[in-house]
C-alpha cells in the first residue's frame, strides 16, 4: 500500500487496455451508461500531490467512478465535527489522532474530480469504530475513548475488543450510533461529490478468525461465544419486546435502518441525483444469514442505488454472480448491480471477470484496488500489462 508518493510522474501511462476498450464497446446504453470504478483507500495518500495524481491516474485509466475512502477507524480524512483526523496523516501511530494535517484531502479529492469530468464517492467504513492495540488519547474524542457504550457486546457480555488489524464495531442498534453516523453523512453532503460509498455495513460475523489475538486461552467454545454480538442491555430488551427473541430479524432491521438513514441524510442535502452504493458479501445468503446485510432488501426497496458485491473468489466468481442476477431479477441487475473485482486476480483472469459481468447485463463492475494498479502512483508489473499507448 502506497504511504509517501517520492516522485509525481510528468508523464502517466494512460489507459489500461482492459478499460479503454470498454470505453467504446459494450457501453450499456447512452442513457445508461457502464459503471467503470474503482476503489483508493486511505493508505493510497498522505499529501495532497498523492490525490492529484490518484484523480488524474484514474480518469486517465478510463474510470468513471472513484469510491475514495474518507473514514476507515472512527476517524476521518476531512475536517469534521462529528470525529477526530484520522492519524495516518500524521504519523505512523493513534498518539496523532485529532492532530490537524493542515489540509482536506476529500475537498482535494473533489476539487481535482470534477476539473477532471470523474464522478468522486465519498467511501466510508461505516461501523468499524476502532482498530489496533493502542487508544487514541482521550484529548481526540474518539469514540472508543469517548463512548464506549456505543460498542457491540459479546455474549459474555464484554465490549468487543479490537485486534491489530482487526476493528471494534460500533452497535447499529442504538439510537445514538445512528445520530453519529447521520451527523458524518450530513458534512460529507456538503462537498461537491456525486456519491456515498458504504462499506463493513454488517455484523462482524468473521471476528471468529481474529479472536484468538485477544483471547490466546479461550476454547473454540468460548471464541464463538467471543463472536458474537450484540448482547448490550438496549438491543436485549428491545428483542424480547419487539422481536419475540428474533435477534436475526433485529440484527438486520439495526443495519438497514442506518443504511436508510444514511441514504436519507445524504440526498436530501445534495438532492436526488446522487449516488449512495454499498459495498456487500457476494454471496447474498452468506451475508443475509451470518454477517445480517440484506442486500436484497436494500436493493428492492432502493435503500442503495447501487449493490458493489466483493465477487473476489475466482473459483466462485461465476457461480455467485449467476445467483446475483436469478436473486435480484433483471432490472435491478442492470440498474443497480456493480460487480467488485479483485486486482489480486492475473490479468487474464479479470478481462475474463469483466466480460461475464458484461454478458450478464450488469449496472458496472468495480476495481479493488488502486494499490494494485499503481505503485508511487506509476504502474504496478500489472498495470503495465494492462497499459496501451493511445
Amino acid at each position: 500500500m502506497l504511504r509517501h508518493m517520492k516522485k509525481t510522474p510528468s508523464v502517466i501511462p494512460v489507459l489500461l487496455l482492459l478499460l479503454i476498450s470498454m470505453l467504446f464497446t459494450g457501453a450499456k446504453t447512452a442513457h445508461q451508461p457502464e459503471v467503470r470504478a474503482i476503489w483508493v483507500t486511505r493508505f493510497d495518500y498522505q499529501k495532497p500531490a498523492d490525490v492529484e495524481a490518484i484523480i488524474a491516474n484514474c480518469t486517465r485509466a478510463g474510470f468513471t467512478d472513484i469510491f475514495f475512502q474518507i473514514r476507515g477507524n472512527g476517524t476521518v480524512f476531512f475536517p469534521s465535527r462529528t470525529e477526530p483526523w484520522a492519524f495516518e496523516l500524521t504519523s505512523e501511530n493513534a498518539s496523532t489522532t485529532g492532530r490537524n494535517p493542515g489540509w482536506d484531502p476529500l475537498r482535494t479529492a473533489a476539487d481535482s474530480a470534477k476539473k477532471r469530468g470523474i464522478r468522486l464517492h465519498a467511501y466510508m467504513n461505516v461501523l468499524p469504530g476502532w482498530r489496533g492495540l493502542s487508544a487514541p488519547p482521550r484529548s481526540a474524542g474518539q469514540n472508543w475513548t469517548a463512548h464506549p457504550e456505543w460498542f457491540m457486546v459479546d455474549s459474555l457480555g464484554q465490549r468487543m475488543r479490537p485486534t491489530s488489524g482487526w476493528y471494534s464495531f460500533l452497535n447499529p442498534a442504538l439510537p445514538e450510533v445512528r445520530r453519529h453516523l447521520t451527523q458524518l453523512a450530513a458534512e460529507l453532503a456538503c462537498y461537491d461529490i456525486a456519491g456515498l460509498h458504504l462499506d463493513y455495513i454488517r455484523f462482524p460475523y468473521d471476528y471468529k478468525d481474529v479472536a484468538s489475538q485477544i483471547y490466546p486461552k479461550a476454547s473454540p467454545e468460548e471464541i464463538k461465544k467471543r463472536s458474537d454480538f450484540s448482547y448490550d442491555r438496549f438491543s436485549t430488551e428491545q428483542v424480547r419486546q419487539r422481536y419475540s427473541g428474533n435477534w436475526g430479524a433485529y440484527r438486520r432491521d439495526a443495519v438497514s435502518q442506518v443504511v436508510a438513514g444514511l441514504r436519507q441524510t445524504f440526498k436530501e442535502r445534495r438532492g436526488p441525483q446522487c449516488v449512495v452504493s454499498s459495498s456487500v458479501l457476494a454471496d447474498f445468503d452468506k451475508g443475509y444469514d451470518l454477517a445480517f446485510q440484506d442486500s436484497r432488501r436494500w436493493a428492492k426497496e432502493q435503500m442503495v442505488d447501487w449493490l458493489v458485491p466483493m465477487n473476489y473468489n475466482p473459483q466462485l466468481f461465476d457461480e455467485r454472480l449467476n445467483k446475483m442476477r436469478k436473486s435480484l431479477g433483471r432490472s435491478a441487475v442492470s440498474s443497480q448491480l456493480v460487480v467488485g473485482i479483485d486486482c489480486k486476480a492475473s490479468t487474464s483472469e479479470i478481462r475474463r471477470q469483466i466480460a461475464a459481468v458484461r454478458k450478464a447485463g450488469c449496472c458496472g463492475y468495480a476495481l479493488f484496488a488502486y494499490s494494485h494498479l499503481f505503485e508511487n502512483h506509476r504502474p504496478t508489473v500489472k498495470g503495465k500489462a494492462l497499459t496501451v499507448t493511445r
